[in-house]
């Protein structure tokens, strides 16, 4: 599930030599089994195999693989913009080398329930996953927008889950949640419950940018040392598969808890058009908004120019 920003990482050791005596650059990913993270490793496997790179994955939990890529164990991760901004804080010289995708995150309730817009919400219980996931900060923002306080203008509850989400709503403890892909197409897949909004929908819709929530990252130290431009190439394409191949979340249908082709299609069309296949003026400068309203959250401290915080390939695809 996103940590400030992340569902979880995904890393790489530094490209060498692999065990099987191949002369081919080995990538070993970690992350979470489940969920997107679980789909992005299926793409970064064939992207892998298409660019001769050879992909390994290992199962690791997100806080660790964050903390091993700051710390020059791991070479490669998903960060969100709010994570490239806590590293600089912190002294650590990672950027995104590549966008995913753009926030993900939705309003839900009950599909009988009687509201029908996020104002017909206030005063009542709603609930989200705590303040340093990016399901609050996506949801917060939009909310902002609409001139909403999430946390003065709702009765709010944090959770720490995703699946307690669903049983606060469903036991009618909480009138609304924040949810997160995949959950939210499995809750709508299920029939039971329907969108009061979705956050990239909600932004679309008034003309801005999508933003690059999360992003492929890695160590700048470990990029001079390493193929950047393969190391580039190959995230960007892991992308572009996620964004294209709907067999992708076919064959994800365990990790993503979704049956195939039905569920899974349903989450290609609504997942597929939020991954970004390229840094642009426009996201970068959205994304730049997201930052200094992150900064008024205490998400992070200082101010941060988002120009210096990802490596952009100029001649690269536009989102």
């Amino acid at each position: 599930m996103f940590g400030i920003g992340v569902v979880a990482a995904l890393t790489l050791s530094a490209c060498g030599a692999s065990d099987s005596g191949s002369d081919s650059p080995k990538i070993v990913v970690g992350g979470s089994d489940i969920g997107i993270a679980a789909l992005m490793v299926e793409a970064i496997e064939q992207a892998g195999a298409e660019l001769g790179v050879e992909v390994e994955y290992k199962p690791m939990a997100q806080k660790t693989a964050q903390i091993a890529l700051t710390n020059g164990d791991i070479d490669m991760g998903f960060m969100s913009m709010v994570n490239l901004a806590a590293a600089q804080e912190q002294g650590h010289e990672v950027v995104g080398i590549a966008p995913t995708w753009a926030a993900n995150s939705s309003m839900l309730v009950k599909a009988d329930a009687p509201y029908r817009s996020a104002q017909d919400l206030k005063g009542e219980p709603v609930a989200s996953l705590h303040r340093t996931v990016s399901v609050f900060a996506e949801s917060y923002f939009v909310l902002e927008d609409m001139g909403i306080d999430m946390e003065k203008d709702y009765r709010l509850m944090l959770a720490d889950s995703g699946g307690l989400l669903q049983g606060l709503l469903d036991t009618g403890e909480m009138k609304a949640i924040t949810q997160y892909e995949p959950n939210t197409t499995r809750m709508l897949f299920e029939g039971s419950y329907r969108e009061i909004f979705h956050t990239s929908g909600y932004w679309q819709d008034k003309g801005r940018a999508l933003v690059p929530s999360q992003n492929w990252a890695a160590r700048k130290d470990w990029l001079q040392d390493n193929d950047a431009d393969l190391i580039r190439r190959l995230a960007s394409r892991a992308t572009e598969i996620a964004k294209t191949d709907a067999s992708i979340y076919a064959a994800s249908s365990d990790a993503v808890n979704l049956p195939a082709p039905e569920g899974t299609d349903l989450l290609f069309e609504r997942f597929a058009p939020l991954l970004l296949l390229g840094y642009t003026d426009e996201n970068l400068a959205a994304a730049q908004e997201e930052l200094d309203l992150a900064k008024r959250l205490g998400l992070i401290q200082g101010d941060h120019d988002v120009t210096t915080m990802v490596l952009r390939d100029e001649a690269g695809a536009q989102s």
